[in-house]
């Protein structure tokens, strides 16, 4: 989980959440992506990142709590298999995601704790307690931060950090 892009788990045939996008690509390149139907571009499964900062970032997006743009970018595999993934700002070869985000955000949180929870899955796997138990805690505050997000605003904002023994003011 390097953030390397081999190092992906989805490359080595492992499963992986996806979410839809419809792209155009270009000699086999993506050159347009839009959450929306769009000229020339054609449904795929657009796989989502496995590092923690594009992952949180996503999250963020999915519960409204960041206002970011999201990117798809070639995932650099063999060329029969050309997958993409979600990413952000700055990464090479990246191209926007157009449209609002509004009708994906709920899925888009979604897979991204489901893939946070793939990542836990592979460090438990792999006898890495520890990391594994630190991913399963991210994967449950994206839980929390989207829960708080349907109430309108989070309980800790209501409550001015205080506890409010289930009630809201």
């Amino acid at each position: 989980m390097a953030g390397e892009e081999i190092g992906h788990p989805a490359l080595a045939g492992g499963p992986w959440p996806v979410i839809g996008v419809r792209v155009r690509r270009e000699d086999r390149a993506p050159r347009a992506a839009s959450w929306r139907p769009a000229p020339y571009a054609v449904p795929e499964d657009v796989l989502l990142p496995c590092t923690w900062p594009e992952l949180e970032r996503l999250a963020q997006i999915g519960t409204g709590t960041s206002r970011a743009w999201v990117f798809v970018r070639d995932l650099g595999g063999a060329e029969p298999d050309r997958r993409l993934v979600l990413c952000l700002r700055g990464a090479p070869g990246a191209v926007r995601v157009e449209g609002p985000t509004a009708a994906v955000a709920e899925a888009l949180a979604a897979r991204a704790r489901a893939a946070v929870l793939r990542v836990a899955a592979v460090h438990r796997g792999a006898g890495r307690a520890e990391e594994a138990q630190a991913w399963r805690t991210r994967a449950r505050r994206i839980l929390k931060d989207g829960r708080a997000a349907r109430r309108g605003r989070s309980v800790r904002t209501a409550s001015a950090g205080l506890p409010t023994l289930g009630r809201r003011s």
